[in-house]
């Protein structure tokens, strides 16, 4: 469901970074600036975590859910689906996402949204 692209990596605007695997897998995780980045490259692959706080951890958690919901209904999954995705759920509490109910009710909002978008 992740079509190929010309970036698989997308910092979304609530400030959760994504990766799209044409394999299939997806990374979600809390941004880290290039600059950041750049100023120390070993933060990268450093075995220590930084502190995620609970604001930032329910981000993560709704994009996730965002992202397993397009999955299950075979939504096609791009930075723009998750992104609408995410906007259509904030009605609802993170741990409603999986409901098949409100699942659908995500989906096809999005799919419209899609759609008027092409």
């Amino acid at each position: 469901l992740v079509p190929r692209s010309r970036s698989h990596f997308h910092t979304l605007p609530c400030g959760v970074d994504v990766v799209l695997g044409v394999n299939g897998y997806i990374w979600v995780s809390k941004h880290v600036s290039a600059s950041k980045v750049e100023a120390n490259a070993e933060l990268i692959y450093s075995d220590k975590n930084e502190p995620i706080s609970d604001d930032e951890r329910e981000v993560i958690a709704r994009v996730a859910n965002c992202i397993q919901l397009l999955n299950t209904l075979f939504v096609k999954i791009t930075d723009t689906s998750i992104i609408f995705a995410y906007e259509a759920s904030l009605a609802h509490s993170v741990k409603d996402l999986l409901t098949s109910s409100v699942a659908t009710e995500l989906a096809h909002n999005v799919m419209a949204r899609l759609e008027q978008q092409a």
